[in-house]
């Protein structure tokens, strides 16, 4: 019996990560930690219900899950079973959470022998990941990383690369059969997957353009790409199918609202119908952005590769000595090298050039089409410079409202606060670019300043509070806007005793 080892080793490297991401579960079942009655605590189970819990967080948008909340899940799913308190409920969450994302900041790995390279491999896989923190309290929260949801979808048996798929046939069953909460669900999950798509086009995006290095790997990417964007555009056209099916539905259901029943189906179908537009209109980016990736990324990769061949390039090794070491016939000798040389060029002037063709231009009194662009005047630039004087006088206006006596603020108290009084401001990048300037420029001297500086007007507001603003990196990261997300910072306003200021001199 003959068996093709090639077809037995290929990719032996991906399915070998594909099954490391189980590992973690492996690891907390081979825990032996008991109960206050002597019964082993299924670590395996809980390892499993916890990721259930932060995928169901995704789905329905709360990011605020951390080890608290995941504790109280686990207790109330207990019912009994376990016997512990809260407090040790809490105790196992982190135990758990530290098994899946390490607490000493070490990514989760495995080694093993590659048979296809035939070479040993470490590869590292991340199953949660850091989500927003709480710097008040101190609170850390998680989700889901892009390994947790693959395992998370394979524990159903299909592949997350046609979870989408999958979803949009059981949408219309679930349709069908007037199951129209349950189709919501399947819209969130569909949205869930796009987003976990997008995502990964990133990634291949930018190992397009760095990973790249041989025309095999070309190919291979060639090939990838090739697959998604046609999945792609097969989910795109059942996403229209299911679009019409659903306006039939809900048109149908409009004429035959007799109870509230009906009206309550009705209702469900009119929000079916908005969400599934707004999955099928990021889905139709995801196409767009495939197409982009198979033109623009992998020809800018196969120029990438063109040039790594030039640079690699040696003539004296590749060509001068493969036709010394083996001596050529003349005319073979003409064709090898033939590629490698300048295409001959004449020198000579034909003195009846003179009567040739010649290029004749109608000169006009204005010429069209070959200015330079004017700038912008110097008016323009004063009243740009005046409005950005007094945007930043308006942002630290709602910065000193907070203070109350204190000296000292983070981003995060100013950001909250205008959540709630001034958000349109959190909508605006040059909020986001105002406390950058101030990052940058830190320590600033007030007294230092004048009236042309754009900061003349916060120094005009904090006038008799304090003569520098201090402005330092903190823990933690803010996304109050979804557009926008910016580190935390400090902002100290201490007054400053400078020499020959005090009492003493």
């Amino acid at each position: 019996m003959h068996i093709d080892m090639g077809g037995v080793l290929d990719h032996f490297g991906e399915r070998m990560k594909r099954l490391a991401i189980y590992d973690p579960l492996y690891r907390l079942g081979r825990k032996t930690k008991k109960d206050h009655s002597s019964q082993d605590i299924p670590y395996y189970e809980l390892g499993m219900l916890t990721l259930l819990f932060f995928f169901e967080n995704m789905i329905v948008r709360q990011k605020t899950s951390g080890v608290k909340e995941l504790a109280a899940f686990l207790y109330k799913v207990n019912d009994g079973k376990i016997d512990m308190n809260r407090e040790e409920f809490l105790e196992l969450a982190r135990e758990i959470i530290d098994v899946f994302r390490p607490s000493n900041g070490s990514r989760n790995s495995m080694t093993f022998y590659n048979w296809e390279t035939k070479q040993e491999e470490t590869i590292y896989y991340s199953i949660l990941k850091a989500a927003r923190a709480d710097v008040k309290s101190n609170t850390q929260y998680y989700t889901l990383d892009d390994q947790g949801l693959e395992l998370i979808f394979s524990s159903k048996e299909y592949f997350s690369e046609f979870q989408i798929s999958i979803n949009q046939l059981l949408l219309r069953k679930q349709l069908e059969k007037g199951e129209f909460i349950g189709a919501l669900r399947q819209i969130d999950e569909m949205s869930l997957s796009v987003e976990n798509l997008r995502e990964r086009l990133m990634k291949i995006k930018h190992e397009v353009t760095r990973s790249i290095v041989s025309e095999e790997t070309y190919e291979r990417y060639k090939n990838l790409i090739e697959d998604i964007h046609v999945r792609l555009a097969r989910e795109n056209q059942e996403f229209d199918e299911l679009q019409d099916f659903v306006r039939l539905t809900k048109d149908s259901l409009k004429y035959q609202i007799e109870n509230e029943k009906d009206k309550k189906a009705y209702t469900l179908m009119l929000k079916i119908d908005q969400q599934l537009e707004a999955v099928h209109h990021e889905h139709s980016k995801l196409l767009q952005d495939s197409i982009v990736l198979r033109t623009h990324a992998l020809e800018a990769a196969q120029q990438a590769l063109y040039f790594i061949g030039l640079d690699n390039f040696n003539f004296q090794q590749d060509i001068v000595g493969a036709m010394m070491g083996k001596p050529l016939p003349l005319h073979a000798s003409k064709t090898f090298v033939e590629p490698f040389l300048k295409v001959a060029r004449s020198r000579e002037w034909y003195p009846l050039s003179v009567f040739g063709k010649q290029r004749i231009e109608k000169r006009t009194e204005e010429e069209t089409g070959r200015a330079f662009l004017e700038g912008a005047s110097e008016e323009q630039l004063n009243q740009h410079k005046e409005q950005l004087k007094a945007y930043f006088k308006e942002v630290m206006l709602e910065a000193r409202e907070l203070l109350k006596g204190r000296t000292c603020i983070t981003l995060e108290e100013i950001c909250s606060s205008l959540e709630e009084k001034e958000s349109v401001l959190l909508e605006q990048r040059l909020f986001y670019d105002f406390w950058i300037m101030l990052h940058q420029k830190s320590p600033i001297d007030l007294d230092e300043l004048d009236d042309e500086s754009l900061l003349s007007g916060v120094k005009e507001v904090l006038r008799g509070m304090t003569n520098s603003i201090k402005v330092r990196e903190n823990e933690g990261e803010i996304e109050k806007y979804e557009r926008f997300t910016i580190t935390n910072m400090e902002i100290d306003l201490t007054l400053e005793v400078k020499a020959g200021e005090d009492d003493g001199i």
